[in-house]
């Protein structure tokens, strides 16, 4: 009864449209988490410009004609969510260009819908910003790219562009390919096998290093035609561009690490699912991990077996990971797999790094999103009570300073 008197308050206190951003706002009155520095119980939190511009307790001054909204003792501010791997609005059709099994130039952003619903659900269940990628049926599937989660168009809601260069390992690159599946070319797709699919990405990289080295040859003929996609894979070579490699058994981790070491580039290990059985060498890797949504315990396509504690293990052994929902409509909401990851033994402190502060390094984001600080874009939730309790929910989600999420006032 306390909440909803709060929210009503709150409600009535609360000046201007739900879109609007306008003036500044104050929020009084809530326990914050910034994450990276010390709770803040009944808390104050400012916002100017899109900005975050100050942050502290009771006394933290606000500018006086700031609107204000007062918070109910049990609600709680944490940054927005961040979901490292989704598929948001794409059709399984539209994630992959599967004439080739290798296209590294293909741009996820060129297939993303602005309006579609599972921006909304995102964004009602505190999400505020997602790397969308290209689907897992090619070797390398492509550009992917890191958005808002509100915005008219693709190019409002852009944070980042060619975010990241998908590659997939098991089963998925090879599924179809064989006389029985079925074909998406008059041509039969390779590869049918793991092996089959690892020398795809080796030979991708080494007609990589062949092209520059095209390039930088004198003659008269001149250096080769732009290749869009080995230039691509050029700034993988080059270090300006991460992988994010789809692995989810052991022996496709192991894979992943090797091959990344083998031709000197970085990769984030995507799913992950078998890392308890390989810790060790993630851990010498020093690699990052989007790990796999809890929630389905395991299921996926390769067949990879999973154990609840392996966010444990990783989170004792110092590796960072972050959690995914790998959806497409949003149906598993991020608080959701965070709740689903304490309930196995994770702290509440990993699990609100795992889908705020980690994915926004991975993402190479944290400079203006992951935590609450003044500099930062206001991008955050108000939550009813703990964030990842199954009983609260996102009575408020801005931004960058924009409510979308909320009460409408007049």
């Amino acid at each position: 009864m306390k909440s909803t008197v709060a929210f009503i308050l709150c409600v009535a206190s609360v000046s201007g449209s739900l879109m609007a951003q306008g003036g500044a706002i104050v929020l009084r009155g809530a326990t914050i988490y910034p994450v990276g520095s010390a709770p803040i119980e009944n808390g104050t939190l400012v916002i100017e410009g899109g900005k975050i511009t100050a942050i502290g307790d009771s006394q933290t001054p606000a500018p006086a004609d700031a609107r204000a909204i007062v918070c109910d003792a049990d609600w709680v501010i944490t940054p927005g969510l961040i979901d490292a791997g989704t598929s948001l609005s794409i059709s399984a059709k539209n994630s992959n260009e599967q004439a080739k099994e290798v296209t590294p130039h293909m741009r996820i952003l060129d297939a993303v819908e602005a309006g579609h619903r599972a921006f909304e659900k995102a964004r009602n269940n505190g999400v505020t910003a997602v790397q969308i990628n290209p689907g897992n049926a090619n070797v390398i599937g492509g550009l992917g790219a890191v958005v808002k989660t509100w915005g008219g168009t693709t190019q409002e809601m852009l944070i980042k562009d060619a975010s990241a260069l998908r590659v997939t390992l098991g089963r998925e690159p090879g599924s179809g390919n064989s006389r029985s599946g079925t074909q998406h070319n008059i041509y039969y797709r390779r590869p049918s096998t793991r092996m089959g699919t690892i020398w795809e990405v080796r030979k991708a990289f080494y007609d990589a290093m062949s092209y520059r080295d095209q390039k930088t040859i004198p003659g008269d003929a001149g250096p080769p035609p732009i290749d869009p996609g080995k230039e691509v894979l050029l700034q993988v070579l080059d270090g300006t561009l991460t992988v994010h490699t789809t692995a989810r058994g052991e022996e496709d981790i192991r894979t992943a690490l090797r091959i990344a070491d083998e031709f000197g580039y970085r990769t984030v290990i995507q799913g992950g699912i078998e890392i308890w059985q390989v810790i060790d060498q993630v851990v010498d890797a020093q690699a990052t991990v989007i790990f796999a949504p809890p929630s389905l315990n395991g299921a996926n396509p390769d067949g990879a077996e999973g154990r609840s504690h392996t966010m444990n293990m990783m989170a004792e052994r110092g590796v960072p990971f972050a959690i995914q929902t790998d959806s497409s409509l949003g149906e598993r909401p991020l608080a959701h797999e965070a709740m689903v990851a304490m309930r196995n033994g994770l702290s509440f402190d990993k699990a609100l790094a795992s889908v705020t502060l980690v994915p926004a390094q991975v993402l190479g984001i944290n400079d203006t999103v992951g935590t609450l600080e003044p500099g930062k874009n206001a991008d955050l939730v108000v939550w009813s009570g703990a964030p990842f309790d199954p009983t609260s929910s996102a009575l408020m989600v801005f931004i960058d300073g924009n409510q979308v999420v909320g009460p409408k006032t007049n």
